[in-house]
């Protein structure tokens, strides 16, 4: 009984020690993504989903550092990865919205952006993205319709292809 009682008291005791490795190895990757250290963030991310691999956040992280690397086909792996852990982040979906629509496939960035929009709809950079979408799709008006209501819920990006595109 003892024996069991001291099983579980490790676990117990265990359990904070691996959070704060997994949270120490995304600051660190964190850190170095935004010092332009790509190769070096993804090492630190890989080193959190070796910890934790149903780690939503490190899959997203490494998504966007995949990405920054110019690897647009691994980061849609990893947003894939991060939205089938956590299907609720708008931040997976917008990014693999992005990253889809970098690779040419623009239908999926479309279908991406309209779950994000879905899951916050007072997202203006969500609108901002999915107007970029439409309109590498050639549907300018629906484009301008996007970026109408990017630019009421405050993405100041929209307001210059509001005056290029939509007059």
């Amino acid at each position: 009984m003892r024996l069991i009682a001291f099983c579980i008291g490790m676990l117990v005791f265990v359990s904070p020690v691996v959070a704060i490795d997994v949270d120490t190895y995304l600051m660190l990757g964190v850190d170095k993504s935004e010092a332009g250290d790509y190769r070096g963030a993804l090492i630190e991310f890989n080193k959190a989903i070796d910890i934790d691999p149903n780690n939503a956040t490190a899959f997203q992280y490494r998504g966007v550092a995949k990405a920054r690397y110019g690897d647009f086909e691994g980061s849609i792996l990893d947003y894939s990865k991060a939205i089938m852990l956590n299907s609720n982040n708008v931040e997976s979906y917008s990014s693999r919205g992005i990253a889809k629509a970098r690779t040419g496939n623009i239908a999926g960035a479309i279908l991406d952006f309209d779950v994000a929009i879905e899951l916050n709809p007072a997202d203006g950079e969500v609108y901002f993205n999915h107007g970029m979408a439409m309109e590498m799709s050639n549907d300018v008006q629906r484009a301008c319709l996007d970026w109408t209501k990017a630019d009421q819920l405050g993405s100041v990006q929209a307001i210059t292809f509001l005056r290029k595109y939509c007059q």
